[in-house]
């Protein structure tokens, strides 16, 4: 747990300090202020009549606990602020040899609005306290299930405001810790409806936004397809009544539908063959820009990358990582569990593997993980049967749609890494930005979900029918993916899933399926290496606005060989976190300033 401790005392007496604390960890701590003669304080949860009184709750709860310590009642003119009221209440607990006070913070649900914020009155209140530990002897310890609460800092004089130019605001810094940012995460939302290009040949030509590399069309209908929704926390949201079902309870599940149409099997056709590809290695003869997918990439020169934690603050970080995740206890809704997963779990599996955790981290990680296995394999079902969901890697195609339309694109390309699971994709994202420079740019990170079982055939058959053919989808796939080896595996190739079209990168699922000794973290940054050198080729040659949608369809787990690190050949099709949530980004490229 991260605590911010005071070191100055005043008057003699002991230091504050504040933090989140989960229950368990709250009654140590309150424990322990009882054994340093504090004064323990534990409020009760405020309800929606108490809101933007949480000053008066604060304040009569302490005389309350003073009181029956058989403390004076306060002084003349003890309310006339949240300074004087906390001095006299110090001094009154000094006269019954109190040396400060402990007091506990509950869920501040009660008094939230319903975007999850506090009001801006118990905001300024909230942060008063906290303040008021680095100079009196109190500790504040809130409840951990506030950490996402939303609190309005202090306000901006409007002369500032006035004076502040665009030019002067800073450039946000593009930090690998931005990468794992729940701000990049987005939740469900309602793509835009996508018709065949075959049903838009009567429209007329400015009435149709097309991909030119792939045999599918968006009709400009922007009532079809509206803005996604800034929340105020500055995240994008989804359509509330595609989350509502889903989020209520990620362990709830529903009956299933009694009957389930038997699927349609999609062929997946590739269509050009690995052969093909290898004899056309040898051709010298130049290539166009439409058949550069099919060429192997080659880099003029080779950059290097550092090969760094993820988290360069996991030596300090990982302890808070921990308790984080042992403190999730009981159901939780759907932002909570990838907050969690992006936030606190893979910082903690990267710093474990990397041997900065400690060995209880192990615990930890194996309950969490297990936990949402169990979890997402009994909501599966339901999810499917409602059609309450959240983003899934399904709805790619007409996610990336919408994206090239909102930022200008002038085509968009799909991009799947078989295999990319999330932690290797922050690996790629990170030396893409060194091999693209300003040559591109970062649109959109997303976090997808797969379909059960989590392989590249349920994935593609899924992308090919669409979201409607979920609810009655079996999970059997008959059509069998072909995965290119060898100096192929670095080509992206082009295939078919239905009607859609789409370039497939092998370099992963072929090296992690293929026994290779090697520390979980070294064989990752090879694979990115290889990953980020076969798009960044690819994309250096794509005209000017091209919206690149780079996805994964699942993860995958190394299997350990001993306690030293090793590991062999990987696993997938399961419902662990590793293999089920999958990144995607959407890079614009050529043009961009």
């Amino acid at each position: 747990m991260n605590f911010a401790e005071i070191p100055a005392e005043v008057d003699g007496f002991g230091s504050g300090e504040v933090g989140l604390v989960g229950p368990e960890v709250l009654r140590e701590l309150l424990r322990s202020a009882d054994d340093d003669g504090y004064l323990s304080i534990v409020l009760g949860p405020p309800g929606p009549g108490q809101r933007g009184e949480l000053a008066l709750v604060i304040s009569e709860a302490i005389d309350s606990a003073l009181e029956q310590r058989g403390a004076c009642p306060p002084g003349i003119g003890a309310a006339a602020d949240l300074g004087s009221s906390l001095s006299d209440q110090l001094y009154r607990a000094r006269l019954v040899e109190l040396r400060g006070l402990a007091l506990a913070v509950p869920m501040l649900e009660g008094i939230a609005n319903l975007a999850g914020a506090l009001d801006a009155e118990d905001s300024a209140v909230l942060r008063w306290w906290m303040a008021a530990t680095r100079e009196r002897p109190v500790r504040l310890y809130i409840d951990a299930c506030n950490r996402y609460a939303g609190v309005y800092d202090r306000p901006t004089p409007l002369q500032d405001l006035l004076q502040r130019r665009p030019s002067q605001s800073p450039a946000p810094e593009l930090a690998p810790e931005v990468s794992a940012s729940v701000d990049a995460m987005e939740l469900s939302a309602q793509p835009p409806s996508v018709a065949p290009r075959e049903k838009l040949e009567g429209l007329d030509a400015g009435d149709i936004w097309a991909d030119e590399s792939s045999s599918y069309a968006l009709a400009a209908d922007r009532e079809a397809a509206p803005a996604p929704t800034v929340a105020p926390d500055g995240g994008r949201r989804g359509d509330a009544t595609s989350r509502a079902g889903f989020e209520s309870d990620l362990a709830g599940v529903l009956a299933p539908a009694a009957a389930s149409a038997e699927a349609t099997a999609v062929t997946i056709e590739l269509q050009v063959e690995i052969e093909v590809l290898a004899a056309a290695n040898d051709a010298p003869a130049e290539t166009s820009d439409d058949e550069t997918a099919h060429c192997p990439d080659v880099e003029p020169q080779a950059a290097t990358f550092a090969h760094t934690p993820l988290f360069p603050n996991a030596d300090t970080e990982w302890r808070t990582w921990m308790h984080e995740l042992e403190a999730a206890r009981g159901p939780k809704p759907l932002g909570v569990v990838e907050r969690m997963f992006v936030s606190s779990y893979v910082p903690l599996c990267d710093a474990f593997a990397r041997g900065i955790a400690g060995a209880e981290a192990k615990k930890t990680l194996e309950a969490w993980s297990q936990s949402f296995e169990q979890s997402y394999k009994e909501a599966f079902d339901a999810l499917r049967v409602r059609g309450k969901r959240p983003t899934m890697v399904l709805d790619v195609p007409e996610l990336s749609l919408r994206m090239g339309r909102l930022h200008g694109a002038r085509s968009v390309q799909l991009v799947l890494v078989d295999g990319l699971r999330f932690d290797l994709g922050l690996r790629v994202e990170q030396r893409l930005r060194t091999l693209l420079g300003q040559s591109a740019a970062l649109t959109e990170r997303l976090l997808l979900w797969s379909a059960l079982p989590a392989t590249t055939a349920v994935q593609l058959e899924l992308i090919g029918r669409g979201a409607e053919a979920l609810r009655e989808f079996t999970g059997h796939a008959e059509s069998e993916v072909p995965v290119a080896r060898g100096r192929m595996a670095t080509t992206l190739r082009r295939i078919k899933a239905g009607h859609r079209e789409l370039l497939k990168l092998d370099v992963v699922e072929s090296r992690v399926t293929e026994p290779e000794v090697g520390t979980e973290t070294s064989r990752l940054d090879d694979l990115a290496d290889d990953t980020a050198h076969a798009l960044g080729s690819y994309m250096k040659r794509l005209p000017a606005r091209t919206l690149v949608m780079i996805f994964g369809d699942h993860g995958f787990v190394l299997e350990r060989l001993g306690e030293n690190g090793s590991t062999t050949r990987a696993r997938h099709g399961g419902a662990s976190p590793e293999e089920v949530l999958v990144p995607a980004y959407a890079w614009l490229v050529g043009g961009v300033h």
